[in-house]
Parts: C-alpha cells; structure tokens; sequence
C-alpha cells in the first residue's frame, strides 16, 4: 500500500514529494528487512533525486526502522557514531 502524495506534502518532509519511492510499495522500506526487500529499496534510493535529503532527515530524526536515503537501519547507526 503507497503512502497518498498529499500525506507526504503535508508533513516536515516537503522534499519527499520528489522522491523515487513516492509511488513504491511501503513493505518495501520497512518490510522485515529481508535481503530481497531492502535490496529493492536501495536500487530505487540510488537514482532518487532527493536521497541526500531523505538521508540527512533519517540521520537528524534517527529514523530506527526502514531504508532512508539508501541506508539501513545499521548503516545509519554507524554513520551517526562518525559524526557524534
């Protein structure tokens, strides 16, 4: 199930109305993490106009679950450890 367009525009996240994935199944970022899914989203991260931005909100909410800005829940730890 896509999340509606407008639910998108409407929140803090104005630069997600460009994003690859706005039209993408949810299950697909924030799935059980299984190899499939989680490869899934982060080929469709890697064309997106907008990931740096996704992944700068994921890092600043520490976002704990899904695929932000092409990263994992782990890979966001470990970079948020760098910049700490």
């Amino acid at each position: 199930m896509a999340i509606p367009l407008d639910q998108w525009l409407e929140d803090e996240r104005p630069w997600a109305a460009f994003a690859a994935c706005r039209g993408a199944d949810p299950d697909l970022f924030f799935g059980d993490g299984n190899g499939e899914s989680t490869g899934i989203a982060r080929r469709i991260c890697a064309g997106c106009p907008v990931r740096e931005e996704c992944l700068d909100w994921a890092l600043e909410a520490r976002a704990s679950f899904g695929v932000w800005g092409g990263t994992t829940e782990q890979e966001r730890r470990r970079l948020a450890r760098r910049s700490a």
